[in-house]
């Protein structure tokens, strides 16, 4: 229990530091005002790259989970020359492994893969930055990145478990330029990003490719992009693993996690419905797929004049904070899928509530797995089980976490109705 204790000192701490700086919101943002754009690298390295040297190098640490089990090996698979799904078991895309091979050429260590997340957290925050610059002045931007930045949930995420979630959002960020006048190559990137990152892609690549469907001939060439990188890539991994690329993707979505809409009620669930997995599975996902299409429709009659880079954070929030709850294998990790663009579109700091809120999320959500994984996953079968103060607490957490969720997805969807997108600001040297 250990890593619970540390990564719950270590929320609990980036916590309180997060209030003092909204505290002293007003004095910062005039300093960060004056200061410029390299707060962000600074921020990178001393909330990332010294952490990471410090547990790793200094102390000596391993990184365990994901980047022990999934990450390192289809890596060093790829690096090999070997063929995912085949060759290694693989819950991701065709080639995950594929970009971190280059990566892990410099330096055949698990700790490489935890450094390469960080870069792909590094590089997500600047073009977030980049893209997304309201009408606020460059001080109250760089506010928003020095606050990502001390968040417990992507701290954590990032140096202590490596997760590799934030790389979606860097692929829909990829897109933004060329969705404007490049639908090819904007599907190209996106292709690419549903082949290099894991099957949940898809889910927001069925919105924007409905989305493209308000012009023809955009959508054509989109399609075009798309179906160019991903058609080979499937081909070539139908013939040489089978079926196996669905068989082992798939067979995730069977895992009972927490927290989400199935661990919640479970408790009063009979034993008929606890044993109907493929019903909460499918279910889930469809259920999954109305809430984004629900979205979709919104942003078509009352928001066409809506670019890509205007409705994707919002409909991409919408999306995995509503897979979130509504998926019987979530986990609270998948909090740090979104963080970034709801820190950047969706935060007000003048509603103090609101940021409590946000803080106290990330700590639960940043203790939750571990917590979790080491009380033995636990899933509890009858309330009388929640008469051990542990079940209790735990499961406790679990509703807050599950509630944080919904109320993220309710938000996301109520942007949707504002008059104006995000606005873009003069551009700043980035």
């Amino acid at each position: 229990m250990s890593i619970v204790y540390i990564k719950t000192a270590v929320s609990v701490a980036l916590g309180l530091l997060l209030i003092g700086l909204l505290w002293q919101r007003s004095t910062l943002t005039a300093l960060l005002q004056r200061a410029g754009t390299w707060v962000l690298d600074g921020c990178w390295i001393a909330l990332r790259l010294v952490p990471f040297l410090a547990t790793y190098i200094v102390l000596g640490y391993q990184p365990q989970s994901d980047v022990a089990t999934f990450y390192y090996p289809i890596g060093m698979s790829a690096l090999e020359g070997g063929i995912p799904y085949r060759d290694v078991y693989s819950c991701y895309s065709p080639l995950f492994g594929y970009w971190l091979a280059p990566f892990l050429s410099l330096w055949s260590d698990m700790r490489m893969v935890v450094l390469a997340m960080m870069i792909v957290e590094g590089l997500a925050v600047r073009l977030t930055f980049h893209h997304y610059q309201t009408q606020e002045t460059m001080g109250q931007r760089l506010f928003r990145g020095v606050f990502y930045y001390f968040l417990p949930l992507p701290f954590v995420m990032c140096v202590f478990s490596g997760q590799e979630d934030v790389i979606l959002w860097l692929f829909a960020l990829l897109a933004i330029p060329l969705m404007q006048s490049r639908p090819f190559l904007a599907g190209l990137v996106l292709g690419l990003g549903m082949l290099a990152t894991k099957a949940v892609f898809i889910l927001l690549l069925i919105p924007v490719w409905l989305l493209t469907l308000r012009n023809v001939k955009f959508a054509a060439w989109f399609t075009a992009g798309l179906v160019t990188v991903g058609l080979p890539v499937a081909l070539f991994i139908f013939w040489k693993a089978g079926l196996l690329f669905l068989d082992q993707q798939s067979h995730e979505g069977d895992y009972l996690k927490a927290p989400n809409w199935r661990s919640i009620l479970n408790p009063f669930l009979n034993d008929g419905m606890r044993s109907a997995v493929g019903i909460w599975k499918w279910g889930g996902l469809i259920l999954t797929l109305l809430i984004m299409l629900q979205g979709v429709w919104r942003i078509h009659t009352t928001r066409s004049n809506w670019r890509y880079q205007d409705y994707l954070p919002f409909i991409y929030i919408l999306t995995y904070s509503a897979m979130s709850v509504l998926q019987q294998n979530a986990i609270s990790n998948y909090a740090y899928l979104f963080m970034l663009p709801l820190v950047f579109t969706m935060t007000d700091f003048r509603r103090l509530w609101f940021c409590v809120g946000l803080i106290g999320f990330n700590i639960l959500a940043a203790i939750h797995p571990s917590l979790w994984w080491r009380l033995g996953m636990p899933y509890y079968d009858r309330l009388s089980a929640l008469a051990n103060p542990t079940a209790a607490l735990e499961y406790s957490i679990e509703i807050l976490i599950f509630i944080g969720f919904i109320y993220y997805a309710i938000q996301a969807m109520n942007a949707l109705r504002r008059p104006k997108p995000v606005a873009q600001a003069e551009p700043y040297a980035v």
